[in-house]
């Protein structure tokens, strides 16, 4: 965190030189600050929740099994954790600047996040193949949105979840905690589901294929 500290320096001497720190309007200014201070604060910041722990990684698909790893690469917003579900299983939660990886069997699955608003990824898995899902934090209107990003041959992601793999923290679920935060909300996740599989909401929902995998 030291080097935030300069980071924040660096932020005021920018304001101050483009005038918004005027004598005449340094309470106006203030607000716009405030969200500059805060980002810098919480970039490096890693996420942590009472439902996932630290763990070594997973090598590779277990044999009849696909592999789908969920990365949060980025530190902001590092307080609000993503619901993932396995249609209305719950797998985990993603935490900034973490990984979890989920074995499942090969086949079409519907993966959800959620946060404030609600995203889907159809994916259709091939057993022994690592696949991949990126989510990001999207300012919402009363608390963190989510973008939930499935990692196609040649997109912006591709080339760089090898490197994701060593510099965020490897984690997983505890299943006892899982399964109680999976019966209390399981009700409210069918709904989503349902919703999702209407013609509205399948703009919300993105194709992940067999090709996806490596």
């Amino acid at each position: 965190m030291v080097q935030k500290k300069f980071e924040i320096v660096d932020v005021f001497k920018i304001l101050s030189d483009s005038q918004l720190l005027t004598k005449g309007g340094i309470m106006k200014n203030y607000l716009r600050i405030v969200p500059f201070v805060v980002l810098i604060l919480i970039a490096g910041c890693a996420g942590s929740s009472q439902y996932m722990v630290k763990t070594t990684p997973i090598v590779g698909a277990s044999p009849g099994k696909a592999l789908v790893y969920f990365m949060r690469p980025s530190g902001f917003g590092f307080a609000i954790n993503f619901q993932i579900w396995d249609s209305d299983h719950f797998i985990g939660l993603s935490q900034a600047k973490s990984y979890f990886a989920y074995q499942c069997d090969p086949g079409r699955h519907l993966f959800i996040g959620i946060a404030e608003n609600k995203r889907g990824v159809e994916a259709d898995l091939e057993a022994g193949r690592s696949y991949y899902i990126i989510t990001q934090v999207r300012m919402g209107g009363w608390r963190a949105r989510m973008a939930f990003i499935p990692v196609t041959r040649g997109s912006e992601f591709w080339d760089k979840v090898g490197a994701y793999k060593t510099e965020l923290n490897s984690i997983a679920p505890k299943e006892e905690e899982l399964a109680k935060w999976e019966a209390k909300e399981k009700a409210k996740t069918q709904q989503i589901i349902s919703f999702l599989e209407t013609a509205e909401g399948s703009k919300y929902v993105i194709p992940l294929g067999k090709e996806d995998g490596r």
